[in-house]
């Protein structure tokens, strides 16, 4: 029973719900990851989780859920929910605690797949690179992101900071004035005495773009 051509309504997100929840866990998992990234992700980025021990059957439950009609392979390099609802049913049906976990996880794991992190190369904000600081700004958004090391949230300011610096380039305020409150956010209280040149930067961003 594919599932692809659906149209939104409450009995077809029922019906939805009680199809997620006969999946395998691991299936019903890799979706979950799958739906923090939207509708679709490219599928170097679902390699780079599946290095990881918490996401090693990722590729495969993936390929489960294709039989099943819940995703599909689009252009061999991206995978995509068949449908916006089933994405929706699959990202809303944790709390939102529970999401934030999941996005932190998946953030980490990027960051840390990211090699030489804390080099100035890493600072030219790849794809991955942003895809990394937009799932540990959902994962921190409106909580303490103290469970993180000065070293990791100072990079991640820096991040933010590049991301601002560069939507104020394509004239986007609203994204230029996100990243520079995640920004400091993760530089905290003490980042005038510890990180003045990000922070004063980060003012800087959130003039231009108002």
């Amino acid at each position: 029973d594919n599932v692809r051509d659906i149209s939104i309504n409450e009995n077809v997100a029922a019906i939805l719900r009680n199809k997620l929840l006969r999946l395998p866990i691991k299936v019903f998992e890799a979706l979950q990851v799958m739906s923090c990234f939207g509708v679709k992700v490219d599928q170097d980025v679902l390699s780079i989780l599946s290095g990881s021990d918490q996401f090693d059957e990722l590729i495969s439950s993936l390929g489960y859920a294709i039989q099943e009609g819940m995703i599909e392979k689009r252009n061999e390099t991206t995978y995509g929910f068949a449908h916006d609802t089933i994405q929706q049913a699959v990202y809303e049906y944790l709390p939102e605690a529970c999401m934030k976990e999941f996005h932190f996880k998946i953030g980490m794991h990027l960051v840390r797949a990211l090699r030489g992190f804390v080099t100035p190369e890493f600072l030219q904000c790849n794809s991955i690179t942003f895809l990394a600081i937009d799932q540990m700004n959902r994962a921190c958004d409106g909580t303490d992101p103290n469970r993180l090391d000065t070293r990791i949230k100072n990079t991640l300011a820096s991040l933010n900071l590049k991301a601002a610096e560069r939507a104020i380039d394509l004239a986007d305020a609203s994204s230029a004035l996100s990243h520079v409150r995640f920004g400091l956010q993760f530089v905290g209280d003490t980042g005038w005495s510890l990180c003045y040149e990000i922070c004063l930067r980060l003012h800087e961003a959130a003039c231009l773009a108002n």
